[in-house]
């Protein structure tokens, strides 16, 4: 709406109160010509035009109100399309009134939600967009800042407690030959001696969890050995092992593949109850094949009240990363199998 184009409220307004007042003025001295037409006193005669004037005064105060109340409704719904997008709500629109100021916000409003609604849908685009990007991106930042993390734990942190270990080791055979005088200190070096191992024991099982050295040197089946005996000479478990050392994708899924195996190994450690474990990792067409499987106490695939769907969803997630397929078979009772299948380009893994 501009000015100059159209016939605005205010000027509507202005002509109505002009239309009125001189039709107001006009009715009352119409009124007192004629009572004095008809032989009226001047008293009456005044009387007359007043209620006469009053009379048009007083519809021009009613039409005036009925303007100003449709007004305000359409401001009322201006309002409320204001309250809509701030919401969110971007698919409200006004329906458009007469060609005044009021009219031009009812264009505008209707403008700006339709802008709004197009940026907000762009902004979901690329919002997706960085999201997948930033996945792709924080997998491999993840992957290095692991790598980095146990490099610094090896270099500080474990040989730091391994070496206060062998000073408390080295101090506790001098408080021995000191004699009775410090024989009392013995069993408190003897906890803090305990305490230190412990703590290097657990430092060295969190790197190997974080990021094995064999792992980084010798590639996915030399680690996955290592943690497969690991893990078997704590629980006591028999196991059997089929690895193709020869297997080393590198990047992403090496990385993947070892954290399903620890996954699964740690589930049947908390969950299984099993004696013998099998780990085979073979390729198998252009796919990698990992399997893992256990004689415990099973479970029903189907149960979404399980032990171990935490960690399951955990696994199918890496593996649908990485564009690969995971089945269970278990049952109750007779122990669990997990088959991953990875695809991989023969001609991307490393020389053999």
């Amino acid at each position: 709406m501009s000015e100059e184009r159209s016939f605005g409220l205010q000027w509507r307004q202005a002509v109505l109160y002009l239309v009125f007042g001189a039709g107001s003025s006009l009715a009352a001295l119409t009124g007192y010509l004629i009572g004095r037409y008809f032989g009226l006193d001047p008293y009456t005669a005044v009387a007359l035009g007043f209620f006469a004037g009053l009379l048009i005064g007083l519809v021009g105060s009613i039409t005036g109100s009925l303007i100003a109340r449709s007004v305000k409704l359409r401001l009322w719904e201006a309002g409320r399309l204001a309250s809509c997008i701030a919401r969110g709500d971007y698919h409200a629109r006004l329906d458009v009134g007469a060609d005044d100021e009021v009219g031009w916000l009812e264009e505008q409003l209707n403008h700006m939600a339709v802008q709004l609604e197009s940026a907000v849908e762009s902004l979901k685009g690329l919002a997706e967009q960085n999201r997948r990007l930033g996945e792709e991106a924080g997998r491999g930042a993840a992957l290095e800042e692991r790598m980095r993390l146990a490099r610094d734990l090896h270099d500080t942190v474990n040989q730091q407690l391994f070496v206060l270990a062998m000073r408390i080791a080295a101090l506790k055979k001098r408080l021995e030959q000191a004699g009775n005088d410090a024989a009392y200190l013995v069993p408190e070096m003897n906890n803090l001696e305990e305490l230190a191992r412990n703590a290097h024991s657990q430092i060295r099982e969190l790197i190997l969890q974080i990021r094995p050295v064999t792992l980084e040197k010798e590639g996915l089946g030399a680690a996955l050995k290592d943690y497969v005996n690991s893990i078997a000479g704590n629980e006591g478990w028999e196991v059997k092992i089929e690895i193709d050392n020869s297997i080393r994708p590198g990047g992403l899924v090496e990385e993947c593949l070892f954290r399903v195996a620890q996954e699964a190994l740690n589930n049947i450690s908390k969950h299984a109850a099993a004696k013998k474990v099998g780990v085979v990792m073979v390729l198998e067409d252009k796919n990698i094949k990992l399997s893992i499987n256990d004689d415990g106490t099973g479970f029903d695939p189907g149960s979404t009240h399980r032990p171990t769907a935490v960690g399951l969803a955990g696994i199918r997630e890496r593996i649908t990363a990485v564009n690969g397929r995971v089945d269970i078979k278990s049952a109750p009772g007779q122990g669990t199998e997990l088959t991953v299948l990875v695809p991989i380009e023969k001609e991307g893994m490393e020389d053999q």
